[in-house]
């Protein structure tokens, strides 16, 4: 979804002065270190002792690791073959479930990590996804600003402390049975703060990622989203734009303040997951705030593990929001490579606008058959998909009523009744 804010919480902590990176700016020298770690200790892996950890709040142990605490683990066997995402034995799997919103924000906005009750993640909340039946995948944004403990994050929710609390959330939720896409989705370059989202990933994503995919690189049930909704030289669709999409190197305007950016391309990315020895299936979204996969095949980067996936997101106010859209381009993208829907929305009797990003209340859901025509066509290609999102923010967007998993109506009992319907006889 693009870069919301659904809580009216204030955001905490000044920019500070240090940039990271190359920034393209009236004054020179800006070049610095991390803030609250540096980059090179924040990518050894795994954070340490798991003492109390804002968002997670005294769960120090996660039922079923015993003393394995710092092992984000719980998962192994997906891979790529073909078209299609396999687990170990080799069995076709479609990844399907929800998005669950909150760890992009809250840690920017300086009062959280989680977007839960008390910001915390219990393993009742895991739990209670379990309920809905047929759900084997969580889709997670993130922010590689907290991640990294950059200076223009609040310490306690940021750095080692994020870094701890999403560990723990991953650890718990894959020992569930889902994997999680793991979303980067809250950037900024330099000491830019990231309150609005960007066009494409700055270098800050490259530290990120190699730190990330050191974590994780022995799970591979975490499936490693590399930037959530690209939408390079203002979201133009042309060569021009997918090359900046692959290549990086094109100079962006940032959206969190008066500097412009040299863009980190997918492919840079896909080079330093794999350069930390990850071999985790990798996510490359289309342009156009993901909406458009038409020259992805054209421009997809070389991933040298063959653990490449492709995805799409797919709004009712989108251009491509029909099965003959769906057929289309959609459609010769399955016939390669796996296709992942990273985000879909409900039935909305609205248009789109932006303050439609803002607040979409409840009663501009309705049934105009975008849901059901949309999880149909998925159903019989073979493509994975997770419903934005698993929140109780009492709008549109929302398909729970509370964190116990009540779904709202109708978006919620829609998502729950498809998860159930199209079930899976194999595990992850």
């Amino acid at each position: 979804m693009r870069f919301r804010r659904h809580l009216a919480y204030p955001a905490a902590a000044a920019a500070a002065a240090i940039v990271i990176g190359t920034i393209l700016a009236p004054a020179a020298g800006r070049n610095g270190r991390a803030g609250n770690d540096s980059v090179d200790s924040i990518a050894q892996g795994s954070v340490g002792s798991q003492a109390n950890v804002p968002g997670l709040g005294s769960q120090a142990n996660v039922p079923g690791l015993g003393s394995q605490a710092n092992v984000p683990g719980g998962g192994h066997g997906l891979s790529v073959d073909g078209n299609h995402i396999v687990n170990e034995r080799g069995q076709v799997i479609r990844l399907v479930g929800f998005n669950n919103s909150g760890a992009e924000y809250a840690c920017e906005e300086g009062w959280g990590i989680f977007d839960t009750p008390n910001a915390h993640v219990s393993p009742a909340i895991v739990r209670a996804m379990q309920t809905w039946t047929g759900a084997n995948a969580v889709r997670l944004p993130v922010n590689e600003q907290c991640w990294l403990g950059l200076p223009s994050i609040p310490r306690g929710y940021s750095g080692q402390n994020y870094r701890k609390a999403v560990e723990r959330y991953i650890s718990m939720l894959t020992s569930s049975g889902f994997a999680v896409i793991l979303d980067l989705a809250g950037t900024a370059p330099g000491a830019e703060k990231s309150a609005n989202q960007e066009e494409m990933p700055d270098s800050h994503s490259v530290a990120f990622w190699q730190s990330a995919a050191t974590v994780f690189r022995g799970n591979s049930l975490v499936l490693f989203d590399l930037f959530n909704e690209p939408w390079p030289d203002n979201s133009s669709g042309d060569p021009a734009a997918w090359t900046c999409w692959r290549d990086g190197g094109c100079i962006q305007d940032s959206q969190n303040g008066p500097n412009r950016y040299r863009a980190v391309g997918m492919q840079q990315l896909v080079d330093a997951v794999r350069g930390t020895g990850a071999h985790n299936i990798v996510v490359a979204e289309g342009i156009q705030y993901a909406e458009t996969v038409d020259q992805w095949l054209d421009y997809r980067p070389h991933d040298p593990d063959g653990n490449l996936i492709s995805s799409v997101h797919v709004y009712s106010f989108n251009a491509c929001s029909n099965l003959a859209c769906y057929e289309g381009n959609m459609q010769r993208v399955t016939e390669s490579v796996p296709l992942l829907i990273g985000e879909f929305g409900p039935d909305l009797t609205v248009p789109y606008s932006t303050e439609l990003d803002n607040s979409c209340p409840a009663h501009d859901v309705g049934d105009t058959d975008f849901d059901s025509a949309l999880l149909a066509w998925a159903r019989d290609n073979g493509v994975s998909w997770t419903a934005w999102s698993w929140n109780s923010w009492g709008d549109c967007w929302s398909l729970i009523r509370d964190f116990s998993g009540r779904p709202t109506e109708p978006f919620g009992l829609t998502i729950r009744s498809a998860l159930r319907s199209q079930r899976q006889s194999f595990r992850i």
